[in-house]
């Protein structure tokens, strides 16, 4: 079971100001899915377990330096293609991102699982260091829920939860505050803070660590940064000869 330091714990390890657990709220949009790591945006905003906001919304934009998918450049696509074609490209967006990791203690996204793949193979793509972070899964706990079994997807659930749909949708911080503000409107209708429903949750929670990344990596495919086509390994096979066929036949 994975343990979420809670704030007894920071007050006798005597951590300056270990009292406030503070929350990632996170969202990530991809500018093509059949190339590893194109990320676009990376949105986010900070609270405590009360949900008070310490920091954002705030979108981070990023060139993904890959040729678009038509449907995410038409329907997802929340900026002008030319900002987000001149914003930097992910390693000098690197070290902004894991900072933001390492200065929280948990990582709360919806659908969870596509952010971390993403953010992973990004970090494979440059050839950097994975980020390491604790994480929790809205989707899961949704799902897991006794009350709104009809609704599904972020939008949805926002709805049945909070009675309005999110703003700003497909928009990286836009999701990460409406991932926020649902996971406010499930803890006041149990009344109870985010740490406690973490804590009754552990099976939506995980964290990631070098050795899932390695073996991942040794999976993945090498890309090229452009296109995102696997290279191909040589095959070598014996070419029969025209007179050869001739023969068998």
């Amino acid at each position: 079971m994975l343990h979420f330091l809670c704030k007894r714990d920071k007050i006798e390890a005597g951590e300056e100001g270990g009292e406030i657990l503070k929350l990632l709220f996170f969202d990530m949009e991809f500018a093509n899915g059949k190339i590893p790591g194109s990320v676009f945006s990376f949105g986010y905003v900070i609270t405590d377990e009360e949900f008070n906001i310490l920091e954002g919304p705030t979108d981070i934009c990023i060139n993904p330096d890959c040729e678009w998918n038509e449907y995410v450049a038409k329907n997802i696509l929340a900026y002008p293609m030319e900002s987000i074609e001149t914003s930097p490209l992910f390693p000098d967006r690197y070290e902004v991102i894991k900072d933001l990791f390492a200065s929280v203690d948990v990582a709360v996204g919806f659908s969870v699982s596509n952010d971390i793949t993403a953010l992973r193979r990004a970090c494979t793509r440059y050839e950097l260091s994975p980020i390491l972070y604790r994480w929790f899964d809205m989707e899961k706990l949704c799902r897991r829920a006794d009350k709104h079994k009809e609704a599904h997807g972020l939008a949805g659930y926002v709805v049945a939860w909070c009675g309005a749909p999110p703003e700003n949708q497909h928009r990286s911080d836009g999701d990460a505050l409406a991932t926020m503000h649902l996971m406010r409107a499930i803890c006041a209708d149990a009344h109870i803070d985010g740490e406690m429903l973490m804590i009754a949750y552990p099976e939506c929670s995980g964290e990631t660590t070098a050795v899932q990344n390695q073996l991942q990596n040794k999976k993945a495919a090498p890309t090229s940064h452009k296109d995102g086509k696997k290279r191909k390994r040589s095959r070598h096979r014996k070419k029969k000869s025209v007179e050869a066929k001739g023969e068998s036949k």
